[in-house]
């Protein structure tokens, strides 16, 4: 299991609520949501090769095919190195599989989807001329995502009202239940983006697009531009801040 010393503070709470989904509901009711940890950042480069060096099983020579295709981390040059490339950007072409691995060493496990749209959506504007241009911000990235330069964790400057940080602008990430149910009836088209837009505001287009890119994924998938963050229970995170 993954050291939690250095690792706590680094997550933030998020307190109970609800949000509006872009997927169907039940009219009037929004997702109801209690209350979680969440890390503050993804997960970097440099604390997945700290994970790789205490689980062998997890390095690319050694994973079977049936929990990663052979994309996984593809731009590692060596995971048995204690330096490595890029270490504070987020750690991508992981497949669901391995980030779930890694949080559960860590103690926690996948944000389920709820967890992360509602997380995402918990942030302050001062004005509606403001929101709309974050979500022109969002639009543009979402069109021309570059992860051939990507950041570092906590360069976007995009933060909700508790401290979680580049939930959009870096890239995309796993949560536990990134299919849900309802996805097998919708396609992969843009009349259905359209549709999924019906919140009418700075989170809709990014939602829906997370969504229908999601419902493409199988757990095995190892894309460049997807990486995670872990969540942890509540009474996880205070037992383990007692005990330290």
């Amino acid at each position: 299991m993954l050291c939690l010393t250095n690792m706590v503070g680094a997550q933030v709470l998020v307190p109970s609520g609800s949000f509006h989904s872009v997927m169907p509901e039940i009219k009037g009711e929004p997702v109801e949501v209690e209350s979680f940890y969440l890390d503050s950042t993804a997960v970097t480069n440099q604390q997945y090769n700290e994970f790789l060096q205490d689980h062998e099983n997890w390095k690319p020579e050694n994973v079977p095919s049936i929990f990663a295709y052979k994309g996984y981390l593809k731009n590692w040059e060596n995971t048995n190195a204690d330096d490595i490339v890029n270490p504070n950007q987020p750690v991508t072409s992981v497949s669901w599989y391995a980030a779930n691995a890694y949080c559960q060493s860590a103690g926690g496990r996948l944000p389920t989807l709820n967890e992360w749209e509602y997380s995402a959506q918990l942030m302050d504007f001062e004005s509606t001329a403001d929101a709309k241009e974050f979500a022109n911000r969002l639009m543009s990235w979402y069109s021309t995502f570059d992860n051939e330069n990507m950041g570092a964790v906590g360069s976007t400057g995009i933060e909700n009202r508790y401290g979680v940080k580049d939930q959009f602008g870096l890239i995309m990430e796993w949560v536990e239940d990134f299919k849900p149910v309802v996805a097998d009836d919708l396609s992969l088209d843009c009349g259905t983006v359209g549709r999924m837009q019906k919140l009418g505001n700075a989170y809709s287009y990014a939602a829906s697009i997370r969504y229908i890119t999601r419902m493409s994924f199988s757990p095995k998938s190892t894309n460049s531009t997807v990486g995670f963050r872990c969540a942890y229970n509540v009474e996880t995170m205070e037992n383990k801040k007692s005990n330290l």
